[in-house]
């Protein structure tokens, strides 16, 4: 045991070698010493990194604890000898010890440190030998300056201001902190979770600047600014180990609750929080993963998108199934299909719009019951790196406001990705395109839109038109973060619409590893409406172009730790207007948008 104990300690005792330090001399003394006695005990450094109380209640003294000298039944908090091999441990940096410190692996630790072990990452369990809580604490910061066609209504700002879109010039600014409570069991290094409980709590603080009146707000007294702020129960769910069908930890698993799914590769059909019931698990040794869920959609906060504790009256059921290395080895192909049941009421958003039914038309309440038929693929073949999704999708849009009447739903979408690595570069090549209707009278819908789409795609967040919204007359004619010319209301608490335009986008793109630090992307996008006849009907105008625009976009991350602890992101986008464009809102002038936003990450 003498021997066990001094190798532990870092003096390699079995081969006769000699303690390498005075210190280290004087700890062998003192171990030896007490372990002559029938009762002896062992002095030594407690656990490492911040380990919290164990659950066998033993008491720790200027982290050295005195115990009888047999083995301890918390396996994870087994104290440990002084090391400091080359005499650099930091003496008292509580959240870089182990940063600072050189190579000194035997460090203590501080519960604000999140780079040694910690109790409150995991990293040692709170009860029993195998049940952990994670504390994860995530603050997102975006500042964000914007020019947007914005209609200046009954009340400019301007004395004169008689078109409908006047100066768009817009602040936006928004402070999210969200906090997250994982609570479970299980080794989860070989195997899933036996069963988690997540709680995330999140608050948000929006501010809006712009110089046109009549759009924060129906109440043209508020004036040209808003500011907000809500707590709100982001996410709150159990997940279950229900069992395993394999000797290879192929497993099926539920989640109940309130859960993020992304229902495929790029999110073009449904990429949200909801409250519903997933069961999910793989196969074939982990080749084979599948999902059958349903969810019950939330209401949500106008200006924050956060999820509300009510409910609409819209269901969404999801079942895909992805397989790995099909045909080619380092390729993923999915099918899927959803089901969207939207029967939603009238409903006002936070700023007094009307947000259900659709400003547009006729003005009905809308029922859906749509069916999307999907494959989609994400991988590489060879030194090609692909991804791709086509989607169909049918059914009953019940008395569309634009076309008046109930019609069939009858559109598909097409999106393809290609790009190659070559070494720190990845040049890219995408098309998609969402098909429009060309008769909104004939009761049949051809547009295609998604169910609630935040897609990753053509430049995501820091493009132009992914990541604006464009208003136009009581709708948005396409909604931020979205891909798709809907002539819907903004997609956070609005429906879909199968009587649209539809959209082409052409992008080209490069992505940067710049330093292990710093990446980069420039995207250039080109923008068409698949179908005019929509948005003639819509506007009462003939012979409006097809080409609504182009835009140049580039984006800079920094992670100054070379992890995701810390990330400052910045971008800028510039977008000129096509003749689609000019006809529809009146102006040429170049649009832009830039924004910088820091991730801090606990």
């Amino acid at each position: 045991m003498a021997t066990a104990g001094l190798a532990a300690g870092g003096v390699s005792a079995q081969s006769g070698g000699e303690p390498e330090t005075t210190e280290e001399a004087k700890a062998v003394s003192e171990v030896g010493a007490a372990l002559d006695g029938p009762t002896a005990t062992v002095p030594e450094l407690g656990p490492l990194g911040f380990a919290g109380r164990g659950p066998y209640d033993l008491t720790w003294v200027n982290r050295v604890v005195e115990r009888p000298t047999v083995a301890l039944p918390d396996r994870w908090r087994i104290g440990w000898q002084p090391w400091d091999r080359y005499g650099r441990q930091a003496p008292s940096d509580p959240l870089l010890m182990n940063v600072t410190g050189g190579d000194s692996p035997y460090t203590l630790g501080n519960p604000l440190n999140p780079y040694d072990r910690n109790v409150l990452k995991g990293d040692y369990p709170i009860a029993g030998d195998d049940v952990f809580l994670t504390v994860t604490a995530v603050s997102d910061t975006l500042a964000q300056w914007r020019e947007l066609p914005t209609p200046s209504g009954v009340s400019a700002s301007n004395p004169g201001s008689f078109d409908f879109f006047r100066d768009g010039e817009q602040f936006f600014f928004s402070q999210t902190a969200l906090l997250s409570f994982d609570l479970f069991q299980g080794a989860t290094a070989f195997r899933p979770v036996d069963w988690l409980l997540r709680v995330s709590p999140a608050f948000n603080f929006n501010y809006l600047e712009l110089e046109e009146r009549n759009i924060t707000s129906t109440d043209v007294r508020e004036g040209r600014t808003r500011d907000d702020s809500h707590a709100l129960l982001q996410e709150a769910f159990l997940e279950a180990h229900l069992g395993d069908v394999s000797p290879n930890f192929d497993f099926v698993a539920t989640k109940v609750g309130r859960q993020l799914f992304v229902s495929d590769f790029r999110g073009f059909i449904f990429n949200d929080v909801s409250d519903g019931v997933r069961l999910f698990g793989n196969a074939a040794s982990n080749r084979v993963q599948w999902n059958l869920a349903g969810f019950i959609s939330p209401e949500k906060d106008t200006n924050s998108e956060l999820n509300e504790l009510n409910w609409r009256d819209q269901m969404v059921v999801v079942g895909n199934v992805y397989v790995q290395d099909f045909i080619w080895q380092g390729y993923t192909t999915q099918f899927s299909v959803h089901w969207n049941h939207d029967r939603s009421d009238q409903t006002y958003d936070d700023n007094g719009f009307l947000a259900r039914p659709a400003l547009a038309g006729s003005v009905t309440l809308q029922d859906i019951d749509a069916v999307y038929l999907g494959w989609a693929g994400d991988g590489h073949i060879d030194r090609l790196n692909v991804s791709h999704a086509m989607y169909y999708v049918t059914g009953k849009d019940g008395s569309n406001p634009i076309a008046g009447r109930d019609v069939d739903i009858s559109a598909f979408l097409g999106a393809v990705e290609f790009s190659v690595d070559m070494d720190w570069l990845r040049p890219k090549v995408s098309f998609m395109y969402a098909s429009g209707d060309d008769d909104p009278t004939d009761g049949t819908g051809g547009g295609f839109d998604g169910i609630f789409d935040n897609p990753t795609f053509a430049g995501g967040a820091s493009s132009f038109f992914v990541g604006q919204g464009f208003r136009l007359f009581g709708v948005n004619l396409s909604s931020a973060k979205s891909l798709y010319n809907d002539l819907a209301a903004p997609k956070a608490e609005g429906q879909s619409n199968s009587v649209n335009p539809g959209t082409i986008l052409l992008n080209v793109g490069l992505d940067m590893e710049l330093t292990p630090k710093l990446r980069a992307s420039i995207n250039a996008n080109s923008v068409w409406f698949a179908q005019m006849e929509t948005l003639e009907l819509f506007l009462n105008q003939n012979d409006i172009g097809s080409h609504f625009g182009c835009e140049v976009n580039a984006l800079v991350q920094w992670r100054p730790f070379l992890n995701n602890n810390i990330i400052l992101t910045g971008g800028v986008s510039g977008f000129l207007p096509g003749e689609g464009f000019e006809d529809i809102y009146g102006e040429d002038n170049m649009l832009y948008q830039g924004f910088i936003g820091l991730t801090l990450v606990y």
